[in-house]
């Protein structure tokens, strides 16, 4: 069983790589976002390069994989 993704990373919406201690740049699995404070949780949320659906480009490979 595959742990989903709580967090999607968009790359292009962050070029500076502003990052916050603790919150990996690439996708955020449920476990790993849910071991998170909640401050750093909303820290993340409040970030546009931060997305809880899967950027188009992502749901296109999803639905060729099915």
């Amino acid at each position: 069983m595959t742990d989903p993704i709580a967090r999607y990373y968009v790359e292009a919406e962050n070029p500076d790589g502003v990052f916050l201690p603790g919150v990996p740049l690439s996708d955020i699995e449920q476990s790993r976002w849910d071991a998170l404070p909640e401050w750093l949780q909303a820290s993340a949320d409040a970030m546009p390069c931060y997305r809880k659906t899967a950027p188009a480009a992502a749901r296109k490979e999803t639905r060729k994989e099915e």
